[in-house]
């Protein structure tokens, strides 16, 4: 790098952007529910092993005023029959805190349910339960899926399962 006259030759410098992250990216097949919607798993923000909060993992189209919880692990991805539909983690599966869906206000039975949970947070948490070290490990890959209830269908297929989503954990 040479200066002249207040101006820099920057021909041989290099930039260290820290290792930019990949997006992440929506795998497997979801369970269509017993109403007949199909649930899907979304994300808003980024992954970061230094955030406090700012990556949150969600799901549409999940039934109304449920119970769920997010599987995740750190092993890859997988598709492998469960309860009805597809198991998109790969083994051992960790788990997230329970989570409840909101949407219509009973007596409404519906699919206008969403799941959400920080995955930076919970990353950050003590639990319960208590989150995988990974998680704070720039550069490794997580998948995940959410699991929920589903009353409309009987045991032990009694459940919802989104499609699954795999993202790098980012500096």
């Amino acid at each position: 790098m040479e200066s002249s006259g207040g101006f820099v030759d920057m021909d041989s410098m290099e930039l260290d952007t820290g290792g930019v992250c990949a997006a992440p990216v929506v795998y497997c097949t979801a369970k269509v529910n017993s109403l007949g919607c199909l649930p899907t798993i979304g994300f808003t923000g980024a992954s970061s092993a230094a955030a406090l909060t700012g990556f949150l993992v969600t799901a549409a189209n999940v039934r109304n005023n449920k119970s769920g919880l997010l599987f995740y692990g750190v092993t890859g991805r997988q598709t492998t029959p469960f309860q009805g539909g597809t198991l998109c983690v790969n083994t051992p599966v960790k788990r997230t805190n329970v989570v409840t869906s909101g949407g219509n206000v009973p007596p409404a039975n519906d699919c206008s349910g969403f799941y959400s949970i920080d995955m930076n947070a919970f990353a950050h948490s003590t639990g319960p339960p208590t989150p995988l070290p990974a998680l704070l490990v720039p550069g490794t890959v997580v998948d995940c899926q959410w699991w929920g209830r589903d009353p409309g269908f009987a045991a032990p297929n009694n459940t919802t399962l989104t499609d699954g989503l795999e993202y790098t954990v980012c500096p």
